[in-house]
């Protein structure tokens, strides 16, 4: 908590520098330009980020471009206040893929949403190869609990990725971009495309993308046991080795393929219909050290053995919705959308042959097969109604159906059935009770089937004293229900073999079986704001009361989920940016994260401790564009099977610079080195292709 404390100490002082020597301090800033940006997803309503309780981060249009992204995991690693953890994914195919927590409150408790529709069927995120950074408008990241608004899986917050949407004329845009890395690895190719206009009340956008992906791996090698069901095997004990040497892939050998389309139609200025298509194929091939793995029927069993697994995947979105002018006062808006996501996935142990499986009937014993049919139904609606000029009165409410339908259920690989549906309400009112002072208050009733109902409340003010010094506060409760992979999921991953807490388990004669109770947070926070020409700057404090946190637990042959107690996160976020009227920007961010567990004292899982990023962008002339940035990542925790282990810190700096010509700048030629000082990043929070070269080429018509 120290640290915190005086952290906070040194940005304050950094921000009362650049305070008095800010040009035109002294003088009358009335000229000064103030952006304002706008955001939709803290409360449903199209609202000034600065009136806003909530802490928000918009990643504008620019911003990523400045950042050479080519997809949404390329914008998320260069955003500062998002923790990517890798070891925390329980997947198969590759042995470190990501998830995003948010102020150490877990991967499981980040919501994504597409224009703010859930991304579902997938645990515990969304792969984040899939969305071209050409298609994204802008993304707005909500820091702390928004349960009132999206229910139990936004506990931690919510990242809503906003897409272009049709506009007058006809536009065009082609992106295409490759990569590789210093040691001829890690081969990366994109391209995507995307044609939208508006035609008198008709609008439309076609979209696509194709990525490629060649793996990166590390060699490693295997501390390989065997363990009998039933006595001892001499062939076995003879002829299976001590140690395999197996390349470990650490970013998979995958073929991603993506169309898909937004049609609307206004009908005069009464009301906008949409309807919207979204569909995927991919393909994922990878090898990893199964920590461990039940083999030829679970007569015997392999811990740290070579597998190699493979993943077919596609998945098809279909949506409609429509917003209705109910009159000057009253809007509303309607959502209904169904994703269907099939996934097939194999996992086969390597090097049987050495113990005298190889023919093809053996070979079927050593192989762990998934197939997963899931179905996810949403139906939306919520209404936004005036009451005065000073009060905005949000009320809807949802209902959510999940159908799954997998191989991963039972132990004899046969498809059983898991469903869950949730049944919501909420209200929101939005207050401005002076020119200077707004006010929030929201609540929410969730009746989900495999917990037991629950009321969440939150309530924010925001007080703003001048331009330089605006305050806000804010308390919100949180929940989050245990989830499918949480409960009954049982499938050998590169962590190791991940047994549902629901889950019994004979093969290693643990019964797993407990009670697994949803976590509940209480949220508060505090922080103060400004701006001044071009400066500006933001701290915040936060703390986060978990009871009932749930988590993973190691065991020595498998893990689960527990609820670990009561548990907290606190800590301080905090930004400064400054624009200088040469063309150099500068914006310097810092995150201090302090996690505990209160029953063991010990911290929690893959947090940082401490995460700061330094980025400078130069408009060299109207054409050229150099970037720069470092992003230090402090020591995090883990636990490596029973035993507590700390992942070093280390920095990344990456450098990236664009060129715009033709007429009206419309092709920009971009590239850039990503990790340009080939720091190493340790294997268990997800490792590093080394140093990264990539170039690309975007034209917009």
């Amino acid at each position: 908590m120290q640290s915190i404390y005086f952290s906070a100490r040194v940005f304050f002082a950094i921000v009362l520098t650049l305070i008095l020597y800010s040009p035109g301090f002294a003088g009358n800033d009335s000229k000064s330009v103030e952006m304002e940006t706008m955001t939709v997803t803290a409360t449903k309503s199209e609202k000034n980020i600065d009136g806003v309780s909530a802490s928000v981060v918009v990643v504008g249009q620019k911003q990523i471009e400045k950042m050479g992204a080519v997809h949404l995991k390329d914008i998320f690693e260069k955003t500062p206040g998002l923790t990517i953890q890798y070891g925390t994914f329980p997947a198969a195919s590759s042995a470190s893929k990501n998830s995003i927590s948010i102020r150490g409150l877990g991967c499981f408790g980040t919501l994504f949403l597409i224009d703010g529709r859930r991304l579902a069927n997938e645990l515990p995120s969304y792969d984040l190869d899939r969305i071209p950074a050409s298609m994204i408008e802008r993304i707005e990241i909500i820091k702390g609990p928004m349960s009132v608004l999206y229910g139990a899986d936004a506990v931690g917050g919510v990242i809503n990725i906003i897409t272009k949407k049709p506009k007058k004329g006809l536009h065009a845009s082609v992106d295409v971009e490759g990569g590789i890395n210093n040691e001829g690895e890690a081969e990366k190719g994109t391209a995507s495309f995307n044609i939208r206009g508006k035609l008198n009340t008709f609008g439309y956008i076609f979209y696509g993308n194709v990525s490629s992906k060649e793996p990166y791996s590390e060699k490693e090698t295997t501390d390989t046991a065997i363990k009998i069901s039933n006595g001892s095997d001499p062939f076995i004990s003879q002829n299976v080795k001590d140690s395999y040497d197996v390349d470990v892939t650490y970013r998979e050998d995958s073929e991603v393929y993506t169309i898909g389309s937004r049609l609307e139609y206004d009908i005069g200025a009464i009301a906008t219909v949409g309807a919207e298509f979204n569909y995927f194929h991919e393909e994922l091939d990878g090898e990893y050290r199964s920590k461990f793995f039940p083999a030829h029927g679970q007569k015997f069993l392999a811990f740290d053995t070579p597998v190699h697994s493979t993943d077919e995947n596609e998945r098809l979105d279909l949506s409609l919705d429509a917003r209705i002018n109910a009159g000057t006062d009253l809007s509303l808006n309607f959502r209904i959308y169904r994703s269907d996501y099939e996934k097939s996935n194999t996992t086969t142990a390597i090097n049987w042959k050495d113990m005298g499986y190889s023919n093809e009937g053996d070979s079927e014993q050593t192989r762990m097969a998934m197939n997963a049919d899931v179905v996810f139904t949403s139906y939306e609606a919520y209404g936004v109604h005036s009451l005065t000029d000073s009060q905005l009165l949000t009320i809807g409410g949802e209902y959510r159906e999940e159908e799954r339908r997998a191989t991963i259920f039972n132990n004899e690989g046969t498809l059983e059935n898991r469903n869950i549906d949730c049944k919501a309400v909420y209200v929101q009112d939005e207050w401005q009770i002076t020119d200077t002072l707004n006010a929030i208050f929201g609540v929410r009733y969730d009746d989900i089937s495999n917990a037991c109902n629950e009321n969440t409340f939150t309530a924010g003010f925001v007080k703003k004293f001048s331009r330089l010094f605006n305050l806000r506060a804010n308390f919100a409760q949180g929940y989050r229900t245990p989830n499918i992979v949480e409960l009954y999921i049982r499938k050998a991953t590169p962590a190791g073999y991940n047994l549902g807490a629901d889950v019994v388990e004979p093969s290693i004669g643990k019964n797993t079986a407990h009670d697994l109770n949803p976590e509940f947070t209480n949220s508060y926070e505090a922080a103060l704001s400004g701006r001044h020409g071009g400066f500006n700057y933001e701290i915040a404090f936060f703390y986060n009361d978990i009871e009932d946190k749930i988590q993973k637990v190691s065991m020595v042959d498998y893990f689960t989920y527990e609820n670990v107690s009561d548990a907290e996160t606190k800590g301080m976020e905090a930004s400064i940016g400054y624009q200088v009227e040469n063309g150099l920007g500068i914006n310097l961010n810092w995150l201090e994260l302090d996690t505990e567990n209160k029953k063991t004292g010990k911290d929690l899982e893959f947090n940082p401790e401490r995460t700061v990023s330094l980025n400078a962008d130069y408009q060299l002339n109207e054409q050229i564009l150099l970037c720069m940035q470092t992003i230090y990542t402090g020591k995090q925790c883990y636990a490596e099977g029973t035993v507590d282990q700390t992942a070093d810190d280390y920095t990344l700096v990456n450098l990236t610079t664009s060129y715009t010509f033709g007429d009206k700048n419309v092709y920009e030629i971009y590239g850039g080195v990503n990790n340009i000082f080939d720091e190493d990043v340790d294997a268990i929070i997800g490792s590093n292709v080394g140093t990264y070269f990539f170039a690309g080429l975007r034209a917009s018509f």
